[in-house]
């Protein structure tokens, strides 16, 4: 539990304030930027909404020079949390908790991916791939839902490979890695 605190902390109130910052403009600084900062490491998909105000709010912490520098202070905190994590082992973890943390704001890119794909196909698709990956009832599928239920369990598997690869190329745990492709993929059914 210890190792996740420091991604909730730099998200709410681990950082002093840096003179004094306009107040919503700050709570802006401190909501936005972890999220944005670890968008590519974490994988994550920031919301329409968060991306727009986000771009708000650099605009804004060019004219506040007290914005401007607990911005840079606030990415190079999250940063560095990320790092610790990562190289302590606990990467996964840590990205897994600060997208719950931060759901508001974004979500896991796969777990938005699923969702999408998962609207466009019957229920009994559907519940044909949550039986297969996560363990829930089995149900029959008729021959209109075998091509759409091909093409989702492909995804995941390329999805899982691509996880497989990144994590040989980082250095980080491949099962880690894997397991938590098939956890977002099993949130994500779950959520419907």
């Amino acid at each position: 539990m210890k190792r996740c605190l420091a991604a909730f902390a730099i998200a709410v109130s681990l950082l002093a304030p840096v003179a004094h910052a306009n107040d919503t403009l700050e709570a802006k600084v401190r909501a936005y930027v972890p999220v944005v900062s670890l968008a590519k490491v974490c994988d994550i998909r920031i919301n329409d909404a968060t991306l727009r105000d986000h771009r708000a709010m650099l605009e804004a912490a060019k004219f506040d020079p007290n914005a401007n520098k607990l911005a840079y202070r606030v990415h190079y905190e999250t940063q560095t949390a990320y790092i610790k994590a990562r190289d302590g082992g606990q990467r996964v973890a840590f990205c897994r908790d600060f997208i719950a943390a931060n759901s508001q704001y974004a979500k896991a890119r796969f777990t938005a991916v699923v969702e999408g794909q998962m609207s466009d196909v019957s229920t009994s698709v559907q519940k044909a791939i949550a039986h297969n990956v996560c363990g829930a009832p089995p149900v029959k599928l008729s021959k209109a839902d075998w091509k759409p239920y091909a093409l989702i369990k492909k995804m995941l598997q390329t999805e899982q490979k691509l996880a497989k690869e990144n994590a040989e190329t980082n250095g980080w745990n491949v099962t880690e890695e894997t397991t938590a492709v098939t956890e977002q993929f099993c949130a994500a059914m779950k959520a419907r």
